[in-house]
């Protein structure tokens, strides 16, 4: 009984080849065979999207950029402009990527990393000459905001070193008048009371003319700086955009897929019509 079903397992046991591989190798020529048929249609469609490309990178208005460093400018022992203050100001007063109507020159500013008074500004414009004068306009604007603090400062500086001069003045005063009574005077105590107020006013003179010289050095140009460019401007020699390489490269690709795509989607079809 055994042998039976045995006998008849082998006999339902087929050998299946394995024609997967030589499918693969039919449908790869027949892909290949079906390009180097149309390989004229897949030339030339390549090559008019290649020149329309190549038309509108030449056509497209050239977009430079010039890039540069900023320091901060700072009053020592005063709230000077935050840097993050700053480039709000930068942004919201150049920066024209926003404005419908006038779309260029376009402005970028941020903080360089690792540092609390440095900005990067990028500036783009038609052409390297135009974003040079841009940067030179935001400066200048700066700068006359700056100004208006610095002047405060130096008025109120000026203002205190006035009115310790005064005080210096009447406290000499004070002085001389003491002193004439020091000459003229007999009585012991009264005489080391006078000496006493004297020494006093002297002291005070002292101080006075010493706080005066610290106000005098506020007034430094060392401790007094404008926001200013550090290092060289970086310009380019080529457009920021368009990029002509880039755009002629990638329409050259797309071309050619795409006119594969056409002329198998188009085999596709007739076969398709002739089933």
């Amino acid at each position: 009984m055994d042998k039976k079903e045995q006998s008849v397992a082998v006999q339902y046991v087929q050998y299946v080849p394995n024609q997967p591989y030589q499918e693969d190798e039919i449908d790869l020529k027949d892909l290949i065979k079906t390009i180097m048929k149309r390989k004229y249609f897949i030339i030339t469609f390549t090559m008019i999207i290649t020149l329309l490309a190549a038309i509108y990178a030449f056509l497209k208005t050239p977009i430079y950029e010039i890039n540069s460093n900023l320091k901060v400018g700072y009053i020592i022992n005063s709230n000077s402009i935050e840097p993050k203050t700053m480039i709000e100001y930068i942004k919201g007063n150049f920066d024209n990527s926003k404005n419908e109507n006038k779309k260029f020159p376009q402005v970028d500013a941020d903080i360089i990393k690792q540092t609390n008074d440095l900005i990067n500004i990028k500036i783009r414009a038609f052409s390297n000459d135009e974003a040079l004068a841009y940067l030179d306009k935001i400066l200048d604007y700066i700068h006359k905001e700056e100004d208006k603090k610095i002047s405060f400062y130096k008025e109120n500086i000026k203002s205190q070193i006035k009115l310790l001069e005064i005080q210096i003045t009447e406290i000499e005063q004070q002085i001389n008048a003491l002193e004439n009574q020091l000459k003229t005077t007999k009585n012991p105590l009264l005489f080391q009371i006078l000496l006493s107020h004297t020494k006093d006013y002297q002291i005070k003179i002292l101080e006075n003319k010493l706080k005066i010289t610290d106000l005098n050095f506020q007034l430094s140009p060392l401790r007094i700086t404008k926001t200013d460019t550090i290092g060289k401007v970086l310009t380019y020699k080529n457009p920021k955009k368009p990029n002509k390489i880039l755009i002629i490269t990638v329409a050259f690709v797309t071309g050619i897929f795409l006119s594969i795509f056409i002329i198998f989607f188009i085999d596709f079809a007739k076969n398709f019509k002739e089933e």
